[in-house]
């Protein structure tokens, strides 16, 4: 019996080894764990819990840190891991070169990056610390949301200083966000339920953050949804209109193949929204992943190991606390295979599909811009098509890709499960189910077959023994996915 692996390692830094293991110091009765990284120097260590990790069963771990082959599912999550223990290994390397390395300095340097580093040791302080920390972790667009709600608080409750604040401060927030308040004879501050919910979920990880560090007492907490003397944070309404049925997405596809757009726009334009008609069908048929996914999915392993049938790729939304067996893998049917062809990028080694969407940039807030630009893109465009071809008075935006993915997988009767593992969606606790083969490809091909109303094209079956040595080369390439 093969013994499995119990942790990842890197090259030492000086007399400082480290290494990627999981943190049993605990008596607690648990089948997950902490993933850490483990520093030593001579014999004595220093644990850090890496929040980029969620907790793992012990079996799970040791099965990623033992994968060798590149075809194993689990090997995109071993290199993931492999990058962010790279991260904390580049961060003593800077140390070394200007400083003994101790482990106390490790300890300082390393936890030193979070919430109060550089920030005033107050409630706000800690709010711009987390703001920083989700930064450095690239997750701008969480960090945006955080700071948009931090720049509300301050608006409606002014300044407050250190950790003077209790529910009533929040409340006082809270009613700003849902009435407005007056500054200057103007009514400014008031928004949305929705937003205020975001905002208030906001502050709450905040308030765990300052009572995790001891700031704040537990018992002044002031969020609750059933003691109605607390304030409860709104949920968003939920959206059962914003979808379109398969009809619907089925007239869509057959727009683009057909290129069936109005005489009057230009070609220029005709080609701008054709490609956006595109993507928009393209996040439609790849399980309604949003732009974001778009615009990192690659050909990688797993695409060239099925023959150029499937995507494999995990949610930028929740890569960085989602369970990391839940990776997506997205059936590529005909349909999708047609618009890949014509919009997406010739497949190459770890190439992206769509590179067109962040131009080769790497840095994630300009990353963030283009996303919100081309999302507002496809939105003009897929509203002019739907008007002036299709002539709905549906106004459909990227969002609905997503919804729509979802309803009509449900209501053609899919099992709840697939659907929400293949959204990229939290499958909790059940070992078994994270397993990716517990769909096979020929399960999601029929399945996912369901989100259009397209008959498969039939193939002529194929004589080898005609083939001429030059087809029967094209037939392998065809067949390898080159």
């Amino acid at each position: 019996m093969k013994v499995l692996k119990t942790s990842i390692n890197c090259n030492r830094v000086g007399y400082c080894s480290i290494k990627l293991v999981q943190d049993k110091r605990t008596n607690k009765k648990t089948d997950e764990y902490p993933v850490s990284v483990c520093f030593t120097i001579e014999r004595k260590r220093y644990y850090y819990n890496v929040p980029e990790i969620p907790y793992q069963t012990e079996k799970y771990f040791n099965e990623v840190c033992s994968v060798a082959s590149a075809r194993s599912q689990l090997m995109s999550v071993k290199k993931a891991w492999e990058k962010i223990l790279d991260g904390y290994r580049e961060k003593i390397v800077r140390i070394s070169k200007t400083q003994t390395l101790t482990l106390d300095l490790i300890k300082l340097s390393i936890s030193g990056a979070s919430t109060t580093a550089y920030h005033d040791l107050s409630f706000v302080g800690i709010w711009e610390g987390l703001i920083a920390s989700l930064k450095k972790q690239d997750r701008v667009g969480t960090a945006e949301n955080y700071q948009w709600a931090l720049n509300s608080f301050n608006k409606i409750v002014g300044q407050i200083k250190g950790f003077m604040v209790d529910r009533s401060v929040i409340e006082k927030w809270n009613q700003g966000m849902k009435e407005g308040v007056m500054q200057d004879g103007k009514l400014i501050g008031k928004i949305a339920d929705a937003t205020r919910g975001m905002y208030l979920r906001t502050c709450r990880v905040v308030w765990n953050e300052c009572i995790r560090q001891g700031y704040l007492p537990e018992d002044r907490y002031p969020f609750s949804n059933k003691d109605k003397s607390l304030i409860s944070i709104p949920r968003g309404k939920r959206r059962q209109q914003s979808y379109l049925n398969v009809d619907e997405m089925t007239e869509l596809y057959q727009v683009f193949i057909e290129k069936r757009y109005p005489d009057n726009w230009d070609k220029a334009y005709k080609q701008r929204a054709h490609d956006s008609l595109g993507l928009f069908l393209a996040q439609y048929l790849c399980n309604g992943f949003n732009l974001a996914d778009a615009g990192r999915l690659q050909y990688n392993n797993v695409y060239f190991a099925e023959g150029g049938k499937a995507f494999e790729f995990l949610r930028k939304k929740t890569s960085a606390r989602s369970n990391s067996m839940s990776q997506v893998i997205v059936p590529i049917i005909q349909p999708l295979q047609v618009i890949l062809e014509e919009i997406a990028a010739k497949p190459k080694k770890d190439s992206y599909v769509f590179p067109q969407l962040f131009h080769g940039i790497e840095d994630e807030t300009i990353r963030r811009k283009l996303t919100v630009q081309e999302n507002s893109n496809i939105k003009d465009r897929l509203n002019r098509i739907c008007q002036e071809v299709l002539h709905w008075d549906k106004l459909p935006s990227g969002t609905w890709a997503r919804h729509s993915f979802a309803t009509n997988l449900k209501l053609a009767g899919v099992e709840e499960q697939y659907i929400s593992e293949s959204m990229g969606h939290s499958i909790g606790n059940d070992i078994t189910a994270g397993y990716q083969d517990q769909y096979p490809l020929e399960i999601r091909f029929r399945n996912n077959a369901k989100l259009l109303k397209v008959e498969e094209p039939k193939e002529n079956p194929i004589d080898i023994d005609s083939l001429s040595p030059e087809q029967m080369k094209e037939l392998l390439k065809k067949m390898m996915g080159q």
